[in-house]
């Protein structure tokens, strides 16, 4: 290993995979116009429309896709900017063979796209990808300086990096 490599940390991969909440803590992220840094775009979080979770056909499992990223919810100049952690529904399914063709689970059945502001992005499309508040330095996302975000029931344990 070069000494390049030696400060990339990886998320192991049975580390990866929680239990899905069934509680409201999802959330889609709906990016604006603005100064673009690094690969954080300006935006904030709105609650999903639909809470993903009580759909059996949307997955059983999350998977942590690694990201955490810094906003807020709603656009209340009040708001306090917490941490949300990037999760993908996935429902696992078997390979028949070598050669044959899978969705490994992703998307199926996905609840598709939800209506958002003009300003932002179509959210979720298709993928089961949401946004999970999660607490970093006792801090956590507010809409309008009282109403917190939504965490998730159990908390999950998300690990690897920020």
């Amino acid at each position: 290993m070069t000494s390049v490599q030696k400060f990339l940390r990886q998320i192991q991969a049975p580390n990866s995979i929680l239990p899905a909440p069934t509680n409201a803590c999802y959330y889609v992220f709906v990016a604006t116009s603005g100064n673009y840094v690094g690969n954080y775009p300006p935006g904030y979080m709105q609650l999903a429309a639909v809470n993903p979770a009580s759909d059996p056909a949307q997955g059983s499992l999350l998977r942590d896709m690694g990201k955490t990223i810094k906003t807020v919810v709603g656009t209340s100049p009040s708001a306090t900017p917490g941490f949300f952690r990037e999760v993908q529904f996935i429902t696992p399914v078997a390979v028949a063979s070598a050669t044959a063709s899978t969705t490994f689970g992703v998307g199926v059945n996905s609840a598709g796209s939800q209506t958002l502001p003009s300003a932002g992005n179509v959210g979720d499309s298709g993928y089961g990808t949401y946004y999970i508040p999660i607490i970093v330095d006792g801090t956590i996302a507010t809409s309008n300086g009282t109403t917190v975000a939504q965490v998730s029931v159990p908390y999950l344990p998300f690990g690897g990096q920020m």
